[in-house]
């Protein structure tokens, strides 16, 4: 009976231990990011403390980008649950944009009317740097980030990007 007893709060002790050892850090994420040109739906999976993907899919007018992102976490000071982060990746556009406008030709200026329509698959690189909080005693976390990238269309085009991102996390 003391052995089934030792063995259980032996059990107890380790699955505790371990528990609070990974309270302030969390496996998996999922939420949205709000704002800038890439918002939308965020998934981030952490390799370990410092290591994570992050995954994003947004939504536009007439166009939907995937961007996938390595990067490396770190404290920031003594406060649990906060770090900065640093990362690059990927991503790929499909648009599909319509333009329309109309513009004054000739003697009397008579509006013409132009519509024109360009499907697109565009590559590009993606780098980012933020800050991260994840509550303590909430599976939430919150993010604060700047997101430049470059898009290699038929043309070169580099964009500034930044968002917060709102997570539930497990």
């Amino acid at each position: 009976m003391k052995n089934k007893r030792r063995f259980f709060l032996t059990i107890l002790t380790v699955l505790l231990l371990h528990t609070s050892s990974f309270a302030q850090d969390y496996h998996n994420g999922i939420g949205f990011r709000l704002g800038g040109i890439a918002q939308g739906l965020t998934v981030k999976h952490m390799f370990n403390e410092r290591s994570a993907f992050e995954g994003i899919a947004s939504f536009g007018r007439r166009s939907l980008l995937l961007t996938a992102l390595y990067e490396r976490h770190n404290p920031v000071g003594d406060v649990a649950g906060l770090k900065w982060f640093y990362g690059g990746g990927a991503h790929i556009g499909f648009y599909n944009d319509g333009y329309h406008y109309f513009y004054l030709k000739g003697k009397h200026n008579q509006p013409v009317w132009i519509e024109e329509t360009r499907n697109e698959v565009g590559l590009g690189a993606d780098f980012i740097i933020g800050m991260e909080y994840k509550f303590q005693k909430a599976p939430i976390s919150l993010g604060l980030d700047i997101k430049p990238f470059v898009d290699i269309n038929s043309d070169f085009f580099a964009y500034w990007d930044g968002a917060l991102s709102v997570r539930f996390t497990f």
